[in-house]
């Protein structure tokens, strides 16, 4: 297997910030009395702002408003940027990436706004040769159109690109666009990677290495 593109979620696979969107989307609920159980943010690890608050309003209050709520969660977020971290590894596997001359690609869930607060703190989105997030798309992780349009945008080959994912919408994404996915285990176990249908699983950047050998 020759890898020619590799691709790379956000949140959890380019930097450590899944902890922070929960506690965002958490603090949004605490500070409207709306009452949750902690299980419920696990579940939309991966997933974007715009379906947690759908399922809030569908399942546990219907009196909130959807747009007011997803700009409180950008400001809880931005309060909470200061502690924002690249996962580990990801700098060095990035330079190998570039070195080799493969072709890139951020393709998130997080809106275009949310990577922009985020790239003035960290300034990575210059090292991608393409940036999809939400607003790019009409559907979302678990769909493959994301990825689907990455692969278009940068005629990439999807049997030489891989997908680096840490979250179960991710892997089937990436799997139903047709990549090789290889799931990151920052957000869930390995077990629960592979059980969504990840080709290969790591705890580190270091196990991925050879495919860019």
């Amino acid at each position: 297997m020759h890898v020619k593109s590799v691709f790379f979620d956000l949140d959890g696979v380019v930097i450590d910030s899944e902890k922070l969107h929960l506690r965002a989307l958490g603090l949004t609920l605490e500070k409207n009395g709306v009452s949750y159980d902690q299980g419920i943010l696990d579940q939309f690890v991966g997933r974007s702002d715009n379906a947690f608050f759908r399922y809030v309003y569908d399942n546990l209050d219907d009196r909130i408003d959807l747009d007011d709520y997803l700009k409180q969660k950008d400001i809880h977020f931005e309060n909470l940027l200061a502690e924002l971290r690249f996962v580990d590894g990801f700098p060095e596997f990035m330079d190998a990436v570039k070195n080799a001359g493969l072709q890139t690609a951020l393709v998130t869930s997080s809106t275009a706004q949310t990577v922009q607060k985020v790239d003035r703190v960290l300034s990575f989105t210059q090292l991608f040769d393409l940036v999809i997030t939400a607003d790019d798309t009409s559907k979302h992780k678990p769909n493959p159109e994301p990825y689907l349009q990455a692969l278009e945008r940068i005629k990439a080959e999807k049997e030489r690109t891989i997908i680096i994912e840490d979250s179960i919408n991710g892997i089937t994404a990436g799997k139903a666009a047709g990549c090789i996915v290889c799931g990151l285990t920052t957000s869930f176990d390995a077990a629960t990677l592979m059980n969504a249908g990840a080709d290969f699983v790591f705890d580190h950047y270091t196990g991925l290495q050879h495919f860019i050998r």
